[in-house]
């Protein structure tokens, strides 16, 4: 049989069989919300759903008694849901409605009224129960948290069981919106490793979590610096084409995130930042080239870039988490939100062809987390197989210190055929 090793080559094992199977470690996911993953497979989804079809899974819903309603997937091809639309269902409880992409969601008078915004109603449209972003939060903390334990429990079989049904051995995750680290329902013993981030919404928080041992356990930090394309959120360095007083929202100020890039520098921590437009990237991009940052540090998403950033992540050596189902999601607006801007979308092959590393990742629950799916479509860019299929095996190695070859004593994959030639579903062995 052939075995891929660290150095991105099959080699020849000798066995009793001698067959010519071909064998790689499982894969990892860099960037996804397992616990969301694992709401999103225990919930009815709304994705393609229309508002009658909506009002339908809420009103079922309801037979149960629940204390809240909190349901995801929705997107404005196939509906628009409103406050008064869910009003016109129940104001008994609250009900919110994430938007697919996770940074938007509309909610209902309840959810308004039991809230804590703070310092978050810049967020909020309280006349038609749009919250953004920031706001996103304080609406999460609705949730009866009073038997978390089990409820945690019970999404992480979900997500754990389809994860690794699929192959996947590995996960970098971000979980820790509106609960602390002993709510994770992670174990050592788990088949599926999960390596957290911890998301930071200012430095103030970044000293906390430092002061109260997170990062004894964790190594990567977690910032937003902006939101999405879909829900107009996404920072640009121009206006979006369909919204002409809209450059989208800046979420960081400038002095703020140098400073957490000092912390991390200082603290041998790994940050993770979420830039999906061209002007969150700058910024990041601007902070680094002050901060002068020695570590290896990631940006997720970048789905809109120029030619002059692309120089220059590659200059700081800044690893790319791209997700290449975007591209067939993000289809149906991303031409209203960008107009002429469009081509400085997705530019994965002049990543590649640049030298710029590459994480691969499904962001879910956003997208299903499917890696052949991932690898085809990369390779139709240009990007070959034996580029990718290493970058999801033994790539991550470098940010979670993982050792993916000695894993392969207990969970590989199968190929009948060589993947750098072509790829399918491989038999997924796992003797844990």
């Amino acid at each position: 049989m052939y075995i891929l090793k660290k150095d991105g080559n099959f080699h020849y094992i000798n066995t009793k069989s001698n067959n010519r199977s071909y064998i790689t470690p499982f894969v990892t996911d860099t960037h996804l919300h397992v616990l969301g993953l694992g709401e999103k497979l225990y919930f009815p989804s709304l994705e393609g759903e229309n508002l009658k079809e909506i009002r339908y899974i809420i009103e079922n819903l309801l037979e149960n008694n629940p204390k809240e309603i909190i349901l995801r997937g929705w997107s404005e091809e196939f509906a628009r849901p409103t406050k008064d639309f869910l009003d016109n269902i129940t104001t008994n409880l609250p009900i919110i409605l994430i938007r697919r992409c996770g940074h938007l969601a509309v909610v209902n008078s309840k959810a308004l009224e039991v809230a804590v915004f703070n310092d978050s109603k810049e967020y909020i449209d309280f006349t038609t129960g749009i919250v953004k972003e920031k706001a996103l939060e304080k609406i999460y903390q609705i949730k009866d948290f009073s038997d978390f334990s089990a409820y945690a429990e019970k999404i992480w079989g979900y997500a754990k069981d389809y994860l690794i049904g699929k192959g996947y051995g590995f996960v970098h995750s971000d979980d820790l919106h509106g609960i602390s680290k002993e709510d994770l329902p992670f174990k050592p013993t788990d088949n599926l490793n999960v390596f957290e981030k911890v998301a930071i919404n200012n430095h103030e928080d970044l000293i906390f979590y430092y002061e109260n041992g997170y990062f004894d356990k964790y190594s990567c930090v977690k910032v937003y610096l902006d939101g999405s394309l879909g829900a107009r959120t996404a920072f640009l360095l121009e206006k979006y084409n369909d919204d002409y007083n809209n450059f989208g929202i800046k979420l960081w100020e400038d002095e703020e995130l140098i400073k957490v890039i000092d912390f991390c520098e200082k603290n041998n921590l790994h940050l993770a930042a979420h830039a999906i437009g061209d002007g969150a990237v700058e910024q990041l991009l601007n902070a680094f080239e002050k901060a002068k940052p020695k570590l290896v540090h990631r940006i997720i998403h970048a789905i809109v870039l120029n030619e002059n950033q692309i120089e220059r992540i590659k200059k700081l050596k800044i690893i790319l988490d791209i997700q290449p189902q975007f591209i067939e999601s993000d289809k149906v607006f991303i031409h209203q939100r960008l107009g002429k801007r469009l081509n400085k979308a997705f530019n994965f092959s002049k990543l590649y062809e640049t030298g710029v590393p590459l994480f691969i990742s499904s962001d879910a629950p956003v997208e299903e987390p499917n890696w052949v799916r991932d690898l085809k479509t990369l390779n139709n860019l240009g990007i070959p197989y034996s580029y990718s299929l290493f970058q999801i095996t033994y790539g991550p190695e470098f940010i979670d210190n993982f050792d993916r070859e000695l894993a392969t004593y207990e969970q590989v994959l199968i190929f009948k055929d060589n993947p750098f030639n072509q790829i399918s579903m491989p038999k997924v062995y796992n003797s844990k």
